[in-house]
């Protein structure tokens, strides 16, 4: 996949990187794809061949460097916490869709920040104290669990979430949530054939 913004930081930085990483070719390749100019077949070629292993090392290293700018950002936060679909697809509910935007719940700010390409928007609450989360033992960033996600739909009033989740429940059942109105339910209804009548 190729990525706009890794493109364009290379073309800003041609002097550094032309002839030391990529070849004036290789360079001529990124400008056209940046462009959406047509490649001709010898560039093509160029591409499926070392341009596109040195930019897929290129972006793994930007990607790891946002990453831990990102983590760096939450740790200063502290008392947080990543809600919505992020979380889902954290969670492993989220292979078939992309999130437009990272919500987390907060004690400090309140708004909506663009970090590189994604949209972060920050909701504050009073307090994080009783929410249930996990912590990723990767990257140490803390995601709600999928039974706080619903809960929070309150604050961040994001009703596709709210239809997403319901939809996994309806899959998954308790696999996915532990839902106290079915559990009611079914605690509620006795069963008279244990008893004799």
């Amino acid at each position: 996949m190729f990525n706009r913004q890794l493109a364009q930081k290379l073309l800003r930085k041609e002097n550094l990187v032309v002839p030391i990483l990529f070849k004036p070719i290789q360079f001529r390749v990124i400008n056209k794809l940046f462009r959406g100019e047509k490649l001709s077949e010898n560039e093509k070629r160029y591409l499926r061949g070392k341009i596109k292993k040195k930019l897929q090392a290129l972006n793994e290293l930007t990607l790891d460097e946002t990453h831990d700018e990102f983590t760096n950002l939450l740790n200063n936060i502290s008392s947080y916490y990543i809600t919505g679909l992020d979380a889902l697809k954290h969670n492993g509910y989220g292979w078939y869709y992309e999130p437009k935007f990272i919500e987390i719940i907060n004690t400090k700010i309140e708004g909506i920040m663009n970090f590189g390409s994604t949209k972060i928007r920050f909701i504050r609450v009073k307090s994080v104290k009783n929410s249930k989360i996990s912590v990723d033992k990767e990257t140490g960033i803390k995601y709600a669990t999928n039974e706080q996600i619903i809960k929070d739909t309150k604050f961040t009033k994001n009703e596709f979430t709210k239809l997403v989740w319901q939809q996994m429940l309806k899959r998954y059942g308790e696999v996915f949530a532990q839902n106290k109105e079915n559990k009611m339910e079914k605690e509620s209804k006795i069963d008279y054939s244990k008893y004799g009548v």
